[in-house]
């Protein structure tokens, strides 16, 4: 069994558990270490000016040791000469400090200014020795340190005691704080996994769309559009592809129920067999316009983008139209620029061109007339403009007419209007090329489709 992975929750929680301990770890150490720093300054500060005051009052007394007599109710000193001790001050002797010599030796090059001395492993005494040549004096000075101690083992045990309350503090806020933050995904969690392909109309709840789980469900709704969109185009083109594909069907079966329940001769045979050729026909142009679309969407079409040019393939295609146009007794022609290169898949935009042109003469009314200019813009676009002057196109069906079996008069028959999935074919073979396809506006009665494709 594959193991999941902790949650979400439950690895934010640890997370935000793990920085805020170490950002208390770091904020306690550097409390501790700031405060032992001034506690200890301020203890060294008074040591210092101490034995600065017993050795100004001895100088002054030019080595007179009664004159420090009145220091030794307050003062921690002493004094010695020659390894002899000479004099203790009251307070040293009441503090149980030892004599000199416990302290440490006076010889040459083991005289340590500073030193520690505990008593009793209780109190604490800082001393700090020197040397008065002059008077051939050794004085030690002394500083009770016990309250410097105890307050910082104090501090210490508070901080190192609130670490397992901070810890489990941070334990809780974190799940609840991760809880109230995914919460949201909860919802849309539920939500999402009610929706089904029955019902993309719904929508997930945005609570705020300013922040990342607002704008993650913004997102999903903008694909739960798009998806209801495709299958609501599906849906419809099933319907048209299966309504179109039944006409014929319904029709050939009908000739055919026709001709075996009436008289049965040649002529009888031959025309039933014309029609149901016709059907056949309409609906084998049908199917293979299904299959364009069909491999365009899946992309499964092979295309060959080479240099082509576009003024004799349009000719091309306007003289293989032109026994249309001439039932109609139309008029079509090329004009603009003898030459116009552009990269292209060839195959598509004679099938793009073939299906508008072909749309222009079907709608074109009898003794019309179709031109097709070539042209380029300014921003290096080729411009293919197929203008009629038949009934055109309202503006509010210009977009509308590049959907799947869509016609603009539905009531013509599927003989004058087709299937409606020739501009289809034409929007995507455009497409494809990286062209644009669109009807424009123009002064005169008539349409105008222009196709626009990259030149070179």
């Amino acid at each position: 069994m594959r193991w999941k992975g902790p949650s979400i929750r439950l690895r934010l929680t640890l997370w935000y558990t793990a920085v805020l301990l170490i950002i208390l770890g770091v904020f306690s150490l550097g409390v501790y270490m700031f405060t032992r720093s001034r506690l200890e300054a301020m203890a060294r500060n008074r040591l210092d000016s101490g034995y600065s005051m017993v050795e100004s009052v001895l100088k002054r007394a030019m080595g007179d040791i009664y004159d420090i007599m009145h220091l030794s109710d307050t003062s921690l000193f002493q004094l010695s000469r020659k390894g002899k001790l000479v004099f203790r001050s009251k307070a040293w002797q009441e503090a149980h400090l030892p004599a000199r010599r416990h302290i440490g030796s006076a010889a040459k090059g083991t005289l340590k200014p500073y030193e520690e001395v505990r008593l009793s492993g209780v109190r604490l005494f800082m001393l700090k020795r020197g040397k008065i040549p002059q008077y051939g004096y050794e004085l030690v000075y002394a500083e009770d340190y016990t309250a410097v101690k105890d307050s910082l083992r104090t501090l210490r045990t508070i901080l190192l005691a609130g670490i397992p309350f901070a810890l489990f503090l941070s334990l809780i806020g974190g799940y609840l704080l991760t809880r109230r933050t995914l919460s949201p995904v909860k919802v849309l969690t539920q939500k999402a996994r009610q929706i089904t392909a029955e019902s993309l109309s719904e929508r997930l709840p945005v609570s705020n769309p300013n922040d990342e789980i607002g704008r993650l469900a913004v997102v999903f709704n903008d694909t739960l559009s798009r998806l209801e969109e495709s299958f609501d185009r599906l849906r419809r083109f099933t319907a048209d592809a299966s309504h179109e594909l039944r006409t014929p069907l319904t029709s050939i079966r009908s000739v055919g129920e026709v001709a075996v329940q009436g008289p049965v001769n040649s002529e009888s045979c031959r025309e039933a067999i014309s029609s149901m050729l016709e059907e056949t026909e309409r609906l084998t142009r049908l199917v293979d316009n299904l299959l364009t679309l069909s491999r365009g969407d899946s992309g499964q079409t092979k295309l060959d983008f080479e240099q082509t040019d576009l003024v004799p393939l349009v000719k091309k295609i306007t003289d293989e139209m032109s026994v249309l146009a001439e039932e109609k007794k139309q008029v079509v022609s090329v004009e603009g620029q003898s030459s116009l290169m552009a990269v292209v898949d060839s195959e598509t935009i004679r099938q793009a061109v073939m299906n508008v042109l072909h749309n222009a003469i079907r709608y074109t009314q009898t003794g019309g007339r179709i031109t097709i200019l070539l042209d380029t813009t300014d921003d290096r676009q080729a411009v293919i403009d197929i203008i009629d002057n038949g009934p055109g196109i309202p503006e509010a069906e210009r977009s509308k007419v590049f959907e799947r079996f869509y016609r603009i008069d539905k009531s013509r028959s599927r003989i004058e209007g087709g299937a409606g999935l020739g501009l289809a074919i034409a929007q995507w073979a455009v497409q494809v090329n990286k062209g644009k396809i669109a009807f424009c506006d123009k002064d005169l009665p008539g349409s105008c489709c222009r196709i626009t494709l990259p030149l070179r």
